[in-house]
């Protein structure tokens, strides 16, 4: 039986790296090395098309892209796929289908990422803006508690429901049942936000049962493997005319007469802004054709991401952990668990001197105040699991 090495899929990255542990893909995760052929196709798409590329672009780049997105899950609607250069843009854009009105209500919970944080807290320093934040920290002892917190906020019938698939300050992550449950809570006109970005080609993930009853966001920068500039938005069918908008949702009908009405396409682009580099289509094009093409799912990446984990799990040194106090934060059912283990320090000066210590020994995890996150990924095997937990040792 042949073993399965797909750490040679990524040698430009690790020789880039050499001699240093980066146990931080779900900050930053390393691309295959098919990704540079696909950034210099880009290149010489430009060159030889010049304006002309858009309409390969529009016509074969992002359909691609589309599939690819609809596949791993498992959507039967690619066109309603919509692409940006981040999530934030589109979380603008679905706020702003709440332009004009006297109030907006808005659910959400205390650990989403800080793009979404941050928009809130500016949004509620407007008195018309009404925000109730849940907090995460039921979730990893009473699950039930948490999603029962949350269904019965829901009946308050907020205007957007915002929530992570998986919580980026934990990892811990909420599965296909719970976003069911969720979607089925919400009442008819409340629009439900999933942010996946930390399960999206990570966690074997399938939206079939949720296709055209919520927005899904993510992109390509952690576990797609395709760099920035690939955000992508699931958008429910229905007649959407977002205030935030962009030439490019109009781009098959440019010929409309100066004054018309404001049009919008019947898919998921009347959600897409204007002019964007496209580069990262290409390399997340590439990326998953190529894994396609070696058999590879998001289910056998999660397998092999989830085996190294449990060898750091075992091996983690006890005294590691008991000299810096850390609390794991870690769902027992990994099956259903970030690509990332995160470990608790008493105090965020405590997680500071760690995470020194550690880039010493030129281990690259990263940190969310007191939260130190570990991180696993195809460009890792048993053997630098194991050199992290030796390294760990000596930490002190």
């Amino acid at each position: 039986m042949t073993t399965f090495e797909p750490k040679r899929f990524f040698s430009r990255f690790l020789n880039a790296h050499a001699g240093k542990l980066h146990f931080a893909a779900h900050s930053h995760h390393f691309w295959p090395d098919v990704t540079r052929d696909a950034q210099l196709a880009y290149w010489d798409d430009c060159a030889r098309l010049s304006d002309e590329k858009w309409g390969r672009i529009f016509g074969a780049v992002i359909p691609q892209a589309q599939a690819h997105v609809a596949r791993i899950l498992n959507l039967r609607n690619p066109q309603q796929i919509v692409f940006a250069p981040n999530t934030h843009e589109l979380g603008a854009r679905i706020l702003s289908l709440f332009y004009g009105r006297r109030s907006l209500r808005v659910l959400t919970t205390g650990s989403e990422f800080h793009s979404w944080r941050r928009q809130l807290m500016r949004l509620a320093e407007d008195s018309a803006v009404e925000v109730e934040v849940i907090s995460t920290a039921p979730l990893l002892e009473n699950r039930g508690a948490f999603l029962n917190g949350l269904t019965t906020a829901l009946q308050k019938r907020p205007d957007i429901f915002f929530i992570s698939q998986v919580f980026f300050d934990s990892g811990l992550a909420l599965t296909d049942d719970d976003l069911v449950a969720l979607a089925a809570a919400c009442h008819e006109d409340t629009i439900m936000v999933v942010d996946g970005y930390h399960g999206f080609a990570a966690i074997p993930t399938d939206l079939g049962r949720l296709e055209g009853r919520i927005f899904y966001m993510s992109g390509g920068y952690k576990y797609a493997q395709a760099g920035e500039g690939v955000g992508f938005l699931v958008v429910p069918k229905g007649e959407w005319r977002p205030a935030y908008t962009g030439w490019f949702a109009e781009f098959g009908d440019l010929a409309r007469p100066p004054g018309a009405d404001t049009g919008y396409t019947s898919d998921g682009l009347a959600f897409i802004g204007a002019t964007q580099d496209p580069s990262g289509l290409y390399r997340f094009n590439a990326a998953w054709d190529f894994y396609s093409k070696q058999g590879l799912t998001v289910s056998s990446i999660h397998e092999y991401v989830l085996n190294l984990q449990r060898t750091f799990l075992r091996a983690i040194p006890k005294e590691f952990v008991k000299a810096w106090d850390l609390r794991p934060l870690i769902d027992e059912d990994l099956a259903w668990h970030a690509h990332f283990l995160t470990f608790e320090a008493p105090n965020e000066e405590t997680a500071a001197r760690l995470e020194a210590a550690l880039r010493a020994q030129k281990v690259f995890i990263d940190r969310r105040g007191r939260r130190m996150r570990f991180g696993f990924g195809l460009y890792q095997d048993e053997a630098d699991v194991r050199r992290l937990c030796e390294l760990l040792k000596v930490i002190n």
